[in-house]
């Protein structure tokens, strides 16, 4: 390398602090700020998966219908049922719920609900009056109930 060359180098790298020099600052300095928008990031990302706001969480409403689907997926399940409304139009619900772990410690299977089952669901509704709805194990009293009376609630059958 040229002398030219490597005193050059050496000021690309300079922090603008004045108590600062050379590469180790800058190095030091971008891996801090890459570690910060990470955790920043990550941070972001987990309050917003997790949040129920768009649901009155304080309300528990009977809805009746007939499951159309039953997805036992990761992160949360989903319900789909189809609801007749007070026109008499069916109208197809989407209900989130807990993960399948969750669930199996709840003794629900992916075969709990099946298409054209009968259920009465109590849900914690959409704040603003969509077909949408909340059930699970944090929200108290909420559960499917099947026209023959059996219930599927979010009690964790493992725990001693």
């Amino acid at each position: 390398m040229i002398r030219g060359q490597t005193t050059k180098l050496k000021d690309e790298f300079r922090c603008l602090s004045p108590d600062c020099s050379g590469p180790l600052c800058v190095s030091v300095s971008l891996r801090f700020l890459t570690v910060v928008a990470t955790l920043l990031f990550l941070c972001a990302s987990a309050s917003a998966h997790h949040g129920n706001s768009a649901y009155d969480e304080q309300a528990r409403v009977p809805v009746k219908g007939t499951v159309t689907e039953f997805v036992w997926t990761n992160p949360h399940a989903q319900i789909y049922l189809d609801v007749k409304d007070k026109n008499g139009t069916i109208v197809n619900w989407g209900i989130e719920t807990n993960s399948p772990g969750i669930l199996t410690r709840a003794g629900w299977t992916k075969r709990s609900l099946k298409p054209g089952d009968e259920v009465t669901i109590i849900l914690c509704p959409a704040k603003n009056g969509a077909p949408v709805a909340y059930i699970g194990s944090g929200d108290p009293g909420t559960k499917v109930i099947f026209s023959d009376g059996r219930e599927l609630d979010f009690k964790d059958r493992t725990a001693q």
